[in-house]
């Protein structure tokens, strides 16, 4: 009771303070130009697709164009310090993850980018992802791969889209919980991963469902858990991770926002204007089709969600040793 008392305290703060700080152009003239919209992913990433959707949904709201750039590199990181260096009034955004916010920052002893530097401006949704394997490891559940791993302790290797994505920091709890061992093998995003899994180069991974749901559907990998709320809507039969191992409760989310200075007006007007995008079925359905749950917030619970999260992803980070490459 707490705890919602002092988020809905948050968001009438927030609420009185946007209406405080109106500026003039923020009630007439924004946006008068395309706006930026940094993604810090390769072109064809899951982030990516959310981006370039959120962008073509604002369009015709805002009346102007949003141009989508990607600009992967340094665990997300590089595209992040870009937006933080920006001028902070509206024109520049990005597509920031919990890898952005939460988790990169605290593989750098000087990141070049944390969450201090940005304002949330919108939730979009939580990200299932799905752990696979090779197709012939004799592993039908997360229970029996820990057994497997178990049993060999240096046999077994796998893969992530990279070094501190939350793919990664999902097998280390894993690991670290259960007390076993298997190799870590980074990839520059997910679908070469994913390649090398198929062939049977490496042993097991987590991937995105818009990703991983064609190969399991063609039977070239397998699907041992869902990292997510919920057992995914196509995959019923799968449990969840948390139903084999309560305590891991990490999950993905990807999320718009701004530099940190931009004024609270606009990003209480980008944050509603994204909320009901998100709320219609047409949204819903879309983003539910490449494995992400709609999850609109107000700017106050959003930040309140990243603060939360940079300390125990980043905790998470520090105590398993993961560094930047």
């Amino acid at each position: 009771m707490k705890a919602v008392s002092r988020r809905r305290l948050l968001q009438g703060t927030a609420l009185a303070l946007g209406a405080c700080t109106l500026p003039a152009f923020a009630q007439a003239g924004y946006p008068d130009r395309p706006i930026k919209l940094v993604v810090p992913f390769p072109a064809g990433a899951l982030t990516d697709t959310l981006g370039r959707m959120v962008a073509e949904k604002l369009r015709p709201v805002l009346g102007q164009p949003i141009v989508v750039e990607n600009r992967p590199g340094a665990g997300t990181l590089l595209g992040a310090s870009q937006v933080a260096k920006s001028a902070p009034d509206g024109y520049t955004l990005i597509v920031a993850t919990s890898t952005t916010l939460a988790i990169a920052p605290a593989m750098f002893t000087t990141p070049p980018a944390v969450a201090a530097d940005f304002i949330g401006v919108a939730m979009i949704g939580n990200v299932t992802l799905l752990l696979v394997t090779r197709p012939d490891l004799k592993a039908r559940t997360l229970a029996e791969l820990v057994a497997l791993l178990r049993a060999q302790p240096s046999r077994y290797n796998f893969g992530s889209p990279g070094n501190g994505t939350m793919h990664q920091l999902l097998v280390e709890m894993i690991k670290t919980q259960e007390k076993v061992h298997a190799t870590h093998v980074p990839y520059q995003g997910s679908m070469g991963a994913l390649s090398d899994l198929m062939t049977g180069r490496i042993d097991f991974m987590f991937i995105d469902a818009v990703a991983g749901l064609p190969q399991i559907q063609a039977g070239k990998v397998n699907v041992i858990a869902v990292a997510g709320a919920r057992r995914h809507p196509t995959l019923p039969q799968v449990a969840t991770v948390a139903e084999t191992y309560p305590r891991i409760d990490m999950f993905a989310w990807q999320t718009i926002a701004a530099p940190k200075a931009t004024p609270l007006a606009l990003v209480n007007r980008l944050n509603a204007e994204i909320n009901k995008l998100l709320d219609t079925p047409e949204m819903h359905a879309a983003l539910q089709r490449v494995g992400v749950e709609a999850s609109p917030m107000s700017v106050a619970a959003l930040n309140e969600l990243i603060a939360s999260d940079e300390k125990r992803f980043g905790d998470l980070v520090r105590a398993v040793g993961v560094k930047a490459n």
